[in-house]
């Protein structure tokens, strides 16, 4: 089993993301990063959260832990459905993009399925930041 360092490496890698780039989300040097990730340096579990949202990720994958994918799913059901609806309630463009891929879904790769996870994950993640700079920012 890897060591929770090494599965945060991995997955910060797996998003094209840097040492540098997390540290400045998580408000800390790039020399802590390294720490946390050769285990040099022991991971406080108030940093397991944090680190998991900068790395859009379940803190259960940081632990390497299995997760089902169909429970979560499941979960998501009709929250997901609203979501997405009022999402696109608010930018009718998405619609459009939405309807294109799901009309071109079939002749999508696998890599293409890798690479919008990933593009719609780094959406979210940034949206998510955002949304809380924005709420400190005005005082929520």
């Amino acid at each position: 089993m890897a060591s929770i360092g090494a599965n945060i490496k991995a997955r910060r890698r797996a998003l094209g993301m840097n040492q540098e780039e997390l540290a400045r989300k998580l408000g800390v040097t790039q020399a802590n990063i390294s720490r946390i990730e050769s285990s040099v340096k022991g991971l406080s579990s108030d940093m397991l959260l944090p680190i998991a949202s900068a790395l859009s990720c379940d803190v259960r994958e940081l632990l390497g832990l299995k997760c089902d994918d169909r429970t979560e799913l499941s979960a998501l059901g009709e929250d997901a459905r609203t979501f997405v609806t009022r999402t696109l309630e608010n930018d009718p463009q998405l619609a459009l993009y939405l309807r294109s891929f799901v009309k071109d879904q079939d002749s999508f790769t696998e890599e293409d399925w890798k690479f919008l996870a990933s593009s719609l994950r780094l959406a979210l993640g940034y949206a998510v930041d955002a949304i809380k700079t924005r709420r400190v920012r005005d005082g929520f």
